[in-house]
């Protein structure tokens, strides 16, 4: 009974390696071509497996792309926040240097998020499943909004917020005529404008309360 137990759980343990393989196959051939332009067969040569062995995995490219994104976007929230629970100081400051910082060093998820917004389809249950990830992702920033004494709509405010540290990565993290140093310094000095923003915003909304 114990042989056939340490049997089944290596069995488990190679289809792990295995489907964790396939993501991040999946993750570099995404992170480098828009969603709508990537093929099964180029994940598999990523992979070095043959590309029905994919399929013993996944149902489609779809349910794949999902997944890896769906595992980056938790990765991603779980480390934010661990992040903010260490620090004393909930700032705005760290919360944005963090995001850019994140996204800048783990680019193939951050390309990923782009190129599906730009030119991704997704419908039913797929759909779902981002849109759970993505609520997680705005749950946490409403809850750190309102440790900041806000009393608006911090849902609203999470978007906006998301949505300018989003602007910022897609306008200059490929910036022409800079280097990578001068690049990520430029965006830490807008997102502090945006900070700034967001901060007098509050104060305006605690005033009229």
């Amino acid at each position: 009974m114990k042989k056939k137990d340490t049997l089944s759980k290596l069995k488990q343990q190679e289809r792990e390696i295995r489907g964790n393989l396939i993501i991040d196959a999946a993750r570099t051939v995404f992170g480098t071509k828009t969603y709508d332009k990537v093929s099964m067969n180029e994940i598999a040569r990523e992979a070095g497996i043959a590309k029905s062995s994919i399929y013993t995995y996944f149902p489609n490219q779809e349910a794949l792309f999902v997944e890896a994104t769906f595992r980056d976007t938790e990765r991603f929230i779980t480390s934010l926040a661990n992040r903010l629970e260490k620090e004393k100081e909930h700032s705005l400051e760290l919360f944005i240097n963090y995001f850019l910082d994140y996204y800048t060093e783990h680019e193939a998820h951050w390309r990923m998020i782009t190129h599906f917004a730009l030119h991704g389809n997704i419908g039913g249950e797929s759909a779902e499943k981002l849109n759970l990830i993505a609520r997680k992702l705005m749950d946490l920033l409403e809850t750190f909004l309102r440790k900041k004494d806000f009393q608006g709509d911090a849902r609203l405010l999470s978007h906006t917020l998301f949505s300018a540290l989003c602007g910022i990565m897609i306008a200059f993290r490929k910036y022409p005529g800079r280097t990578e140093t001068e690049r990520i310094a430029h965006m830490k000095r807008i997102g502090k404008v945006v900070e700034q923003m967001l901060l007098a915003f509050l104060g305006s909304q605690s005033k009229d309360v």
